[in-house]
């Protein structure tokens, strides 16, 4: 698979995030960032910023569990400020998908805290690992693995979250289109040649148990388009 070159557009906002608190990635760096010191480093600030979003958003409502619903609106809007254009970097979207990860460490790391509430249900992480899935899958053509780049979420609230998230994934999936002025629609990436990558995708973010991510394909990309 050759992987474009690319430019992320992050707002203001979202970028003086990076200045304040402190966190460290415990996700493994997938094989398709674990490529380099560059890659690396990429992965791992995505990671930090994709922690302090959520941290962001959490101190929005004061901890307040009853809140949630708004908790997880900020999360997404946050998450949607990532938009990955065309050309992609190995770089970039190693430091795109580090952010996904950080996002899905840090709400595990919270969860628990509000014992009687589903602290990420099933339909957000559906979304939101939908949204990600097209991202990827327009900026890169397809994906050739479901784990190039693509990491699985936490897995929380029981079957309840596994049929929200599978409903929700699939849902986004077949109608996301990116915006204006050059739409691309996600449906082709969901469907034959893709078809057996988007169901391992939607298998790994949904499911308790994931399949286990194979050797990746890009182990020996070069930097040499960056």
């Amino acid at each position: 698979m050759k992987v474009p070159q690319l430019v992320i557009a992050i707002s203001a906002v979202v970028l003086v995030t990076l200045a304040a608190g402190t966190a460290h990635a415990t996700t493994p760096i997938p094989a398709s960032c674990d490529i380099n010191a560059q890659t690396r480093g990429a992965y791992k600030q995505g990671n930090l910023l994709g922690e302090r979003l959520v941290t962001q958003a959490w101190n929005t409502i004061h901890n307040d569990c009853d809140r949630i619903d708004y908790f997880l609106q900020v999360v997404q809007d946050n998450v949607s400020r990532l938009t990955l254009l065309p050309n992609a970097s190995v770089n970039t979207i190693c430091r795109y998908t580090g952010t996904a990860d950080g996002v899905y460490n840090k709400l595990d790391a919270l969860y628990g805290t509000c014992a009687d509430d589903c602290f990420i249900d099933g339909t957000f992480a559906g979304q939101l690992s939908g949204e990600i899935y097209c991202e990827l899958s327009i900026a890169l053509g397809g994906l050739v693995e479901a784990d190039d780049f693509l990491r699985g979420p936490v897995a929380v609230c029981g079957f309840s979250f596994e049929i929200g998230c599978d409903s929700q994934f699939i849902s986004t999936t077949t109608e996301f289109v990116t915006p204006a002025p050059s739409p691309q629609a996600c449906e082709q990436y969901t469907e034959g040649e893709f078809a057996e990558v988007w169901d391992q995708a939607r298998n790994n973010q949904c499911a308790y148990e994931p399949i286990p991510p194979p050797h990746s394909n890009l182990e020996n990309t070069s930097e040499s388009g960056l």
